[in-house]
């Protein structure tokens, strides 16, 4: 177990790092990053994670950061900046849901019995981001051979949306890219330092949450523990004393990394491209939907095209994402607006994907 966690760990630090000193590491992400360097261990040296290293990392490491992510919520701050992109980013939420819904609807010969899982995981990731994805992976236990596939698929369809959203608004003949460094745009979820107070905020919750749910459950047995600790982390961050959870975000991105390590780790690509096909098409479907739905509406409602690119990278890959491309495209006076409507994201889509997985069970 100690060799598997140091490998994980290893892989994790390495991406970190390629992320902070690299030009296209920056373009990339830290998560992308781990994601691929686990992949290509994985699928040249055939090195698989332990189970128990898996399951330490998976467990209460990443409830820790699911946690301080949803700390960083605090709806006071995000709301003068969020409603910029309000009515493009809760459009792009309703095209994801039906999408996901048609298309598992469509493809049910395809997808199998895991239709609900797959429905659940990517109508939460594709209205929130990773955040969400790891949450309500979470809460409806998918095969491992299943979680790997829709991970890697998740992955490779952001990757191309990200692209085509830069290809179109290059396209239209937007100024180029304005250099900005991140702090600005995070100015209130990076911390020029406590990062322990942060972590004994997680903490509180976490332990709060564990506590709670078991006196839950007792009543309702079958109640999803992500729930409680989504609700209750998300009411924590509406209290008082603000500046003392502006740490939270950083040690929640930094946490999360390891369980995207894991994935790419235990990912064959073999498999994406053979037995995964259909999940692949199936998360391809939802954001092509997605995509097309959002660009017919700004036709119709007159929203700009940097708005609309922006708002459906928020919904479909998260907070840092929608900062990239609003940076890429070189439309700095969205790079808040970004962050914060991705923000809110993560209050929508573990409750969404929940409710996709029970509507396509």
């Amino acid at each position: 177990m100690l060799l598997s966690l140091l490998l994980i760990l290893s892989i994790t630090a390495l991406g970190w790092w390629l992320a902070e000193r690299t030009a296209w590491g920056r373009q990339l992400g830290t998560t992308m990053l781990v994601l691929l360097l686990g992949l290509l261990v994985s699928n040249l040296s055939g090195v698989k994670p332990q189970a128990e290293a898996a399951a330490w990392i998976n467990g209460p490491l990443t409830s820790l950061a699911i946690a301080l992510l949803l700390l960083a919520v605090d709806l006071r701050r995000l709301w003068p900046d969020a409603r910029r992109l309000l009515v493009p980013f809760l459009m792009a939420v309703v095209c994801t849901v039906l999408a996901v819904l048609i298309g598992g609807w469509l493809l049910q010969p395809l997808l199998g019995p895991g239709r609900g899982m797959l429905a659940g995981m990517f109508a939460a990731t594709f209205t929130g981001g990773s955040l969400n994805f790891v949450s309500v992976a979470r809460a409806l236990q998918p095969p491992e051979a299943l979680l790997a596939v829709a991970t890697t698929a998740d992955y490779v369809v952001f990757a191309a949306w990200f692209a085509v959203s830069l290809a179109l608004a290059r396209r239209q003949g937007r100024p180029a890219p304005t250099p900005m460094p991140a702090a600005p745009a995070e100015r209130w979820l990076v911390a020029d330092g406590g990062w322990w107070q942060g972590l004994l905020w997680g903490l509180a919750v976490l332990l709060l949450s564990n506590a709670l749910t078991g006196a839950l459950q007792r009543v309702w047995p079958a109640l999803p523990a992500i729930l409680v600790l989504t609700t209750l982390t998300l009411l924590a961050a509406q209290l008082p004393w603000a500046p003392t959870r502006r740490g939270c975000y950083g040690l929640g991105l930094l946490l999360i990394q390891p369980f995207f390590t894991v994935m790419g780790l235990s990912s064959p690509v073999g498999a994406l491209l053979g037995e995964g096909l259909p999940v692949l098409f199936y998360a391809a479907l939802i954001v092509a939907l997605q995509g097309l739905g959002l660009l017919l509406l700004r036709r119709w409602r007159g929203w700009g095209l940097g708005e609309t690119l922006v708002a459906s990278q928020a919904s479909i890959g998260g907070p840092s994402t929608a900062l990239a491309l609003a940076t890429a495209i070189g439309r700095a006076e969205l790079a808040l607006p970004a962050v914060a409507i991705g923000l809110l994201g993560y209050l929508l889509g573990t409750y969404l994907g929940l409710l996709a997985a029970a509507l396509l069970a």
